[in-house]
């Protein structure tokens, strides 16, 4: 699924009034009724009071538009219409369908009093939309202020006002509790900046000329950024035919653990078995022999001479793909071992953790990294890697730029882990909940990239469908264990259930 801009969405806009003969208020009828569909939803069967705050322009239309629709609905509505400036063609077509279906606006004046609302009220902000272009200011920035102040419930149609879609934003803004965005996702929804304004966020969905987006994406300097979704995802799983054995789907060096820390080795190695890998041979020190032994005996073990590190790299022709970095420490033996693997090795590889702090110590072994490998930095390890930036939105071009560069897929795990190709394509991730934030959750992903690639998916596939199966079995332990109880093991449990869950999903669903 495309993630537009703003500049797109308009463009799409005139593209369906043309092509499905409309107009731009029929339009507006067509997003502002799918957005109160999906609202009413929401309430779960409650009738609060809802206030919904209306700008002058196509933002403003949308709400009055919603108002009219809850008011026939039979819920209590009450209109504030902030008289910014001259209302567009729309928003005045509304407000006159408004007043005639028994709603009465009441009018915020610029430099007039603050409104107050009822507690129990929901408040819905439709002020600026997706066309605000610089920071909001004065008495409008005082109302906005004022807003978030108030103890109710705040939802905000399309984007919170004050919320830029394509850049860095500046208070103030709107602070939702919930976010509809219409149409097709903006690329702000998943900058971690913008997380306190956006609260919990839903795409609402209408009837748009979805034919006319390649095209529009077609225009951009550079491959449009696109959220994975399970109805593309679905397909690229492989089905097992009769006569596969363990051979068939690969055999997975993991070079991981040190004294101290073995439990990360032990989680990638059981996520690598986890996600389908035929055989798994764990590189350990000495020291780390019988845990990995015990932990699971699916898993045989090159042991180090060195009781702590790992110092060694035996032959490597034998292993389909390397999972390397989960606990593996920084020592300077390790860190000659590390070199020696990258320049040993030429297919596409995973490097995680301290394989990606050796990284960053020896910048020159990037050139080293096999084509089209897999690295899986968070936001600090990101940092030691490229450098700092000024926004999340300079990181995502920054990452883009670096995977280009070194000819690598780099992941950025955030709370939507963004995917950028060697070719220049950024991919978000939709599955996954603040539950994972815990330890252990990159090495399990870890281990289910690398089982991947051993069975023969395309690094691309196995970045997409990894990030995406991690993510979704994060989801799945959840529901059934709670975020706060989550655990890496859980995750790595419900693998299983995510394939499962991937393979038979509704080709509709996000």
């Amino acid at each position: 699924m495309y993630i537009l801009t703003a500049q797109q969405h308009r463009s799409l806009d005139q593209a369906t009034i043309s092509r499905h003969g409309i107009s731009s208020e029929d339009l507006m009828e067509r997003a502002a009724t799918a957005f109160t569909e999906a609202f009413i939803q929401s309430l779960s069967g409650r009738q609060p009071t809802i206030i919904i705050v209306a700008g002058s322009g196509n933002n403003g239309g949308d709400g009055l538009v919603a108002a009219r629709l809850l008011h026939q609905r039979g819920y209590t509505v009450k209109i504030y219409l902030a008289e910014i400036s001259a209302p567009s063609q729309d928003n005045l077509a509304n407000q006159e369908k408004a007043t005639r279906a028994g709603l009465i606006l009441h009018p915020i004046e610029e430099n007039g009093p603050l409104p107050n609302f009822p507690k129990d009220a929901i408040l819905v902000d439709a002020l600026f939309g997706t066309g605000l272009s610089r920071p909001i200011t004065g008495y409008w920035a005082e109302l906005i202020h004022h807003l978030n102040q108030l103890p109710l419930r705040r939802v905000a149609i399309d984007l919170p006002s004050g919320l830029m879609a394509d850049g860095p934003s500046q208070e103030p803004i709107f602070r939702a509790h919930h976010t509809f965005t219409l149409g097709y996702p903006k690329l702000c929804l998943y900058a971690p900046a913008n997380t306190d304004y956006l609260g919990d966020w839903s795409r609402v969905s209408f009837q748009l000329a979805d034919d006319a987006v390649p095209e529009i994406v077609g225009e951009a300097n550079q491959p449009t950024p696109r959220q994975s979704t399970a109805a593309e995802l679905a397909p690229l799983l492989r089905p097992r035919r009769a006569n596969d054995h363990k051979g068939t789907f690969g055999h997975v060096l993991l070079y991981a653990g040190s004294f101290g820390s073995m439990g990360a080795a032990v989680l990638t190695g059981r996520a690598i078995l986890r996600t389908g890998a035929g055989l798994l041979t764990c590189h350990v020190p000495r020291s780390g022999y019988e845990i990995m032994q015990i932990s699971f005996p699916e898993a045989m073990c090159e042991v180090d001479a060195h009781r702590y590190h790992a110092t060694e790299v035996g032959p490597l022709d034998r292993y389909t793909t390397l999972a390397i970095g989960p606990g593996l420490g920084t020592e300077a033996l390790t860190e000659a071992a590390f070199g020696k693997l990258l320049t040993r090795y030429d297919r596409p590889i995973v490097v995680d953790a301290d394989g990606l702090n050796l990284l960053a110590r020896n910048p020159s072994l990037m050139e080293h990294l096999p084509a089209n490998s897999i690295l899986t930095p968070h936001p600090k390890e990101f940092e030691r890697l490229f450098g700092q930036t000024d926004d999340d939105f300079a990181r995502w071009e920054l990452q883009r730029e670096m995977a280009r560069t070194h000819q690598v897929i780099l992941l950025l795990k955030t709370g939507y882990t963004s995917i950028a190709l060697p070719d220049g394509r950024l991919y978000f991730n939709p599955t996954g909940n603040p539950g994972m934030g815990t330890a252990g959750m990159g090495d399990a992903l870890t281990g289910v990239l690398a089982g991947l690639l051993a069975q023969g998916y395309s690094p691309e596939q196995a970045a997409l469908l990894g990030v995406y199966l991690h993510g979704l079995a994060g989801d799945l332990a959840a529901s059934e264990l709670g975020q706060e109880s989550l655990l890496a093991e859980d995750l790595i449990n419900y693998l299983g259930q995510a394939f499962r869950g991937l393979r038979s999903a509704d080709p509709t669903t996000p």
